[in-house]
């Protein structure tokens, strides 16, 4: 590929200016994106013209009778060349390249393309010795030749793509991520590998960034609005603490982060039962303090710690079913299935009449894409108690999830009339309509919300 035009490499600046003005949260943004994905592909396919030669396709050149043997000229022989003499012993040593690089005789191969870039400077020369070093495993070396091929060159797929490979190897996901981007909207998405590899190494990179947001990050509960969401899926435990005296005892201030959770102020109802369980409580609440402990730490993003408090709760009352229930959650999360089914069997022995196993059960399996045992958990949980909304929102969803439309329909009707006040069955069922392309019933079912 010969260099692009002065008005090319103006366009080519911009577009790198582009991506090194965008941070790692970009490309999230941009996997995601499709609009993003279409709008610059169709700018950057009408602004650079791409070139139509391939490393392959070679320059046919005859040498004359008695002509120079280019792989032995001095320094000073070479510098006499005329124009049209260096390109031609650029284009048969290039050949001789291909050839060894069939051959799979990459290190001659990589002499050869050497040779070739002493009489021309050619971003194509640069990008195929860079794929001899690759198969060769020298991947500096790769970095090195594709960012000589790229300064001649800005918007040189192959460079590109080899460049970001051989990152990738070198474990500098950043700038892999870069460059695979970049090939992305070059080829107009429409270069699969590249975007797998690019959706493979933001993966990595998302993770790695993860690691060091959490390493660093002092846990902290979410907003109030998700612990909320959270603790409104377990039926409410009510306990009579009018007996506690108002002091400093464990008991106390397990009191304290009870009331609070009843205010919404999670902020204390977090401190205060941290406090109560450091004091200790008396036999009648440790367990519960100790349940409470584990629901902020697994609220907090601290699992380990969440899983140590809940078998402690366990320990403490091996009745108390609710301590089995949420530590399915913790090893639902840990990709232990075994030992999270596990917790709810243990909890049904105890008391098979407790709804939330069923209604959690059915969470687990709505998650694993068991719809089918979903639905009967959902029912059994209404069956025992259906003055629980969620049991019923979740009942009609996996019933339509099901391809059962008539039923899921019926579900959320007669929720309707159950819950007329709650907007999360309002919203769950305006959205079921939107799917079915109702689009004036779901604005009326969401307009509702709030009203």
């Amino acid at each position: 590929m010969a260099p692009q035009q002065a008005v090319e490499s103006n366009t080519s600046d911009k577009i790198k200016k582009f991506f090194e003005d965008k941070d790692w949260k970009f490309y999230c943004a941009l996997a995601a994106g499709v609009t993003l994905a279409g709008a610059s592909a169709y700018y950057i396919s009408s602004s650079i013209k791409k070139s139509a030669e391939e490393d392959t396709k070679d320059v046919p050149v005859t040498p004359a009778a008695g002509s120079l043997d280019y792989m032995t000229l001095t320094e000073a022989e070479a510098a006499n060349l005329t124009e049209e003499q260096r390109n031609e012993a650029a284009q048969q040593l290039k050949a001789k390249g291909n050839a060894k690089f069939s051959e799979k005789s990459y290190e001659a191969a990589a002499e050869l393309y050497t040779l070739a870039l002493r009489y021309k400077a050619d971003p194509i020369f640069y990008s195929n010795r860079a794929a001899c070093y690759a198969n060769l495993g020298q991947n500096e070396r790769v970095v090195q030749d594709c960012n000589d091929a790229l300064k001649l060159d800005p918007v040189y797929v192959k460079a590109l793509n080899r460049r970001a490979h051989a990152f990738e190897k070198l474990d500098n996901l950043e700038n892999a991520l870069y460059d695979f981007t970049c090939v992305c909207i070059l080829d107009a998405f429409k270069n699969e590998t590249a975007s797998k590899s690019m959706e493979r190494v933001l993966k990595l990179v998302s993770e790695r960034k993860a690691k060091e947001i959490m390493k660093n990050k002092k846990p902290r509960l979410p907003s109030p609005a998700f612990v909320n969401a959270y603790l409104d899926s377990f039926r409410p435990v009510v306990q009579n603490l009018a007996g506690i005296p108002d002091d400093e005892s464990g008991d106390a201030y397990y009191a304290k982060a009870y009331r609070a959770i009843a205010e919404k102020d999670y902020t204390t109802a977090s401190e205060s039962v941290e406090k109560a369980v450091e004091l200790g409580c008396s036999r009648q609440y440790q367990a519960h303090a100790l349940n409470l402990m584990g629901t902020f730490a697994f609220l907090k993003g601290d699992t380990a710690s969440a899983l140590n408090y809940f078998n402690k709760a366990v320990e403490a009352d091996p009745k108390f079913v609710q301590s089995y229930i949420k530590r399915s959650s913790i090893y639902m999360e840990q990709g232990d299935i075994e030992s999270t089914y596990k917790q709810f069997d243990e909890a049904i022995a105890i008391n098979p009449s407790d709804p939330d196993i069923y209604y959690h059960r059915g969470q687990v399996n709505y998650i694993s894409g068991q719809f089918d045992a979903a639905a009967k958990d959902y029912s059994e949980s209404i069956k025992l108690d259906d003055s629980f909304v969620y049991a019923h929102i979740q009942l009609g969803v996996v019933q339509y999830k099901l391809g059962s439309v008539s039923s899921s329909m019926s579900t959320f009707n007669n929720t309707l009339k159950k819950f007329a006040n709650s907007t999360d069955v309002h919203n769950y069922y305006g959205e079921l309509l939107v799917d079915q392309q109702k689009l004036t019933e779901a604005i009326d079912m969401f307009r509702r919300i709030g009203s």
